[in-house]
């Protein structure tokens, strides 16, 4: 394993669709600084696109390449910290009733993992791009079957997720190292906790703060770490 590098770099404040771009979905955007895709999370970017979602704007343009994106790279998800972003957003005020959109169709493609964020389904169906289903639009015919159980209609060939607009895992790792830790950890909190160590983490407190991991796991990978005098823990 290299050495860990420290980039001890401040945020940047991205707009969705460049969020989206750094984490993979083609955009209009123009081509980001590596420096500012290390600091877009993935499970951040996907509970802003779910929220967008609920809106009546135009952002719902992007469900089809967020599916995509899904069916994918759904796999190196961490479901815990996703439904942890999302209830924290939903005590908000928030609606993040697309989240069950988005698990349903992974469970489509193999995806079990998703199965939790079922549970946020809207109470009363939903028809795609209108805030309110008319009881006489419930049973819309030639609407696609895999969103039913969460409760949104979708009319058949409306919604059209296609992987020609999201990246490869080839391509996306050498675009975004958190994707490639993810590929590399696993689907995890230590993931998370080795990203925010390359991203400058220099304590297993700021790892904390920085990956949303609860501290004893940082404190472990950052002994492991020392250990194998990769990185030079410090207490905090």
């Amino acid at each position: 394993m290299a050495k860990l590098r420290n980039t001890n770099k401040q945020t940047t404040v991205l707009t969705l669709d460049e969020k989206l771009a750094a984490i993979g979905i083609m955009t209009a955007t123009q081509q980001l600084s590596s420096e500012t895709i290390a600091y877009v999370d993935l499970e951040e970017t996907l509970a802003d696109a779910i929220i967008s979602f609920a809106d009546t704007s135009d952002e719902q343009r992007w469900l089809g390449p967020v599916l995509a994106w899904v069916d994918v790279h759904g796999a190196t998800v961490i479901i815990e910290k996703l439904t942890k972003i999302l209830k924290s957003r939903a005590s908000h005020g928030s609606n993040v009733e697309f989240a069950s959109l988005l698990a349903s169709f992974a469970l489509q493609h193999g995806h079990k993992r998703w199965r939790t964020l079922k549970s946020l389904a809207p109470k009363f169906p939903r028809l795609i791009g209108h805030p309110d289903l008319a009881a006489s639009l419930v049973k819309l015919p030639g609407d696609e079957e895999w969103s039913r159980d969460v409760n949104f209609i979708i009319p058949k060939g409306s919604v059209l997720p296609q992987r020609k607009w999201t990246l490869s895992q080839t391509s996306l790792a050498a675009l975004n190292p958190q994707y490639r830790n993810r590929l590399i950890y696993g689907a995890q909190w230590r993931a998370d906790i080795i990203t925010a160590i390359e991203r400058g983490a220099a304590t297993p407190s700021e790892a904390s703060r920085t990956s949303g991991a609860s501290y004893e796991p940082c404190h472990r990978v950052f002994r492991e770490l020392q250990a194998a005098g990769v990185v030079a823990a410090k207490t905090g």
